[in-house]
């Protein structure tokens, strides 16, 4: 019942807030309005779920748009054999900082869905668009089913084929155990068993997709496989990716952002139960072991006693390339890339930064601790890269229903229908765009620069340590939410 007040309480006194003094911004409808205000709610007051919780919450899968089949299927754990050969060679300089419980391998595959519309006749194509998709949800929550709507909307505009996966999710299945089922997938895309349904795919008919923290391993995979050497895919689409874990960026602090996301002013902080504790001891144990080991991969402000920055890799291992793309050591040599954010999410600059990196590499070098390296690495092409920032919206909007949604649809089935085609010669130059809430298209403004010259790249912000007991105080004090079927978690 709980739940319900919460959810009463919030509506009611944003529609009131709505009418009588107007939107957070003004092309904000009242259903947009509400969605912002429930989602930054819950946002602001995780601390009191337990991260079992949070998984449990939002691992419900989503009915299928009309018109949309869903067929399920598992990718065998050979594929994931495979990938670990290719991840033991280039992650060989960081593997000081990483357990190896990611190879223990606890189930029989990869649960996965293939999204498509009815009598698509895919596979008699010659050009069989097909889109890799890698959900969002902080790499510890949301599931391939909770997607459906986006992966629907992709099938059918973009009249591809759609494979969804369920990688696995920390704090249970630490770095890089994503990264692997993600390029397993892939693998899987280009080489499948024969039973699979489908002949063995052109990488260049394939996108590579996600947002969030689906979009960062997108562009981690994107990064793997050009390390790995092995062919790469027509493009990589992401919306709102996280590529920089550990919060360097401006807009993460920005009181003028109004994200549903918080500012980042604390660790990692949920209820206290098995999983979590499992994690932090597992932690402590990492961070006492790897103390004076060498090379040092971490910068001096990752070491924060008693405080988990994220839960998908350790403190130590957070300039890994392959966990924040954004830090790694060049970002030239990429398939072509188009890059979504909102103007008011927290996520802006780490993503303008790493857009600028990727179609300038060698002006733009990454964070000071990394001083020369990019130097010695042999991929230093500039990416083709398109950067496209949306005025008024919020991480992620392509959930919800706003024009710039609908803008944003056309620009990446758009982009899709450009880097799969095989003469490929239509692929415009590199750009970096601001679309405002007509459409139209224009250069960044200048508070969209200022994050190019920022020195604190990759070095993570103070936090404060009044942790978790205020916290929950607040959140006590307020509504006491923990969970609700009805509300989607997907960041």
């Amino acid at each position: 019942m709980t739940n319900l007040k919460f959810l009463l309480f919030t509506g009611i006194s944003t529609t009131i807030n709505h009418y009588f003094n107007g939107p957070p911004r003004t092309s904000w409808n009242l259903k947009y309005h509400l969605n912002w205000a429930i989602m930054k709610s819950i946002l602001e007051n995780t601390a009191a779920a337990t991260v079992e919780q949070v998984q449990k919450d939002t691992s419900r899968s989503e009915p299928a748009p009309a018109g949309v089949l869903i067929n399920e299927c598992k990718i065998n754990n050979k594929y994931r054999h495979e990938a670990q050969v290719h991840l033991d060679k280039i992650l060989k300089p960081y593997e000081h900082v990483l357990n190896t419980e990611w190879k223990d391998l606890k189930d029989d595959g990869i649960a996965s869905e293939w999204v498509h519309v009815h009598n698509d006749e895919w596979e008699k194509r010659e050009i069989r668009k097909t889109i890799l998709y890698l959900h969002g949800g902080g790499y510890y929550f949301c599931n391939k089913g909770a997607y459906r709507n986006i992966t629907g909307v992709l099938a059918e505009k973009a009249n591809a084929r759609v494979l969804a996966i369920d990688y696995r999710l920390a704090p249970q299945n630490q770095f890089p155990a994503a990264l692997q089922d993600a390029l397993a997938a892939y693998l899987y895309l280009l080489n499948p068993p024969k039973d699979a349904g489908f002949e063995p795919l052109n990488p260049k008919n394939i996108v590579i997709s996600g947002d969030s923290a689906g979009g960062g391993l997108s562009l981690a995979l994107g990064l793997a496989i050009r390390d790995a050497g092995l062919p790469q895919c027509a493009g990589i689409n992401c919306w709102s990716p996280w590529v920089d874990l550990t919060h360097s960026c401006p807009s993460m602090l920005d009181d003028e952002c109004i994200d549903s996301i918080p500012k980042f002013t604390r660790g990692f902080i949920h209820a206290e139960s098995q999983v979590l504790s499992e994690y932090k001891e597992k932690a402590a144990s990492l961070t006492a072991k790897i103390k004076n080991l060498s090379p040092k991969i971490w910068h001096d402000s990752f070491i924060r006693p008693d405080i988990t920055i994220q839960l998908y890799a350790p403190n130590e291992g957070l300039a890994i390339p392959y966990v924040s793309p954004m830090l790694a050591e060049s970002l030239g040599d990429l398939p072509p890339l188009l890059l979504t954010a909102g103007d008011d999410e927290r996520l802006r600059d780490e993503i303008i930064y790493f857009a600028h990196r990727s179609a300038e590499p060698n002006k733009y070098k990454g964070p000071s601790y990394n001083a020369g390296k990019f130097e010695k690495s042999p991929f230093q092409t500039p990416t083709n890269t398109t950067l496209e920032v949306y005025e008024e919206m919020i991480h992620v909007f392509q959930l919800m229903d706003h024009e710039s949604t609908t803008k944003s649809h056309e620009r990446t089935v758009e982009f899709i229908n450009t880097v799969t085609n095989s003469i490929n010669e239509s692929l415009p130059p590199s750009s970096y765009n601001y679309i405002n809430i007509k459409g139209e298209s224009s250069p960044l403004k200048e508070h969209h620069k200022k994050v190019l010259k920022w020195e604190n790249v990759g070095i993570v912000p103070s936090i404060t340590r009044n942790l978790k007991e205020k916290t929950l105080k607040s959140y006590h004090e307020s509504h006491e939410i923990v969970s609700d079927s009805r509300i989607k978690y997907k960041l």
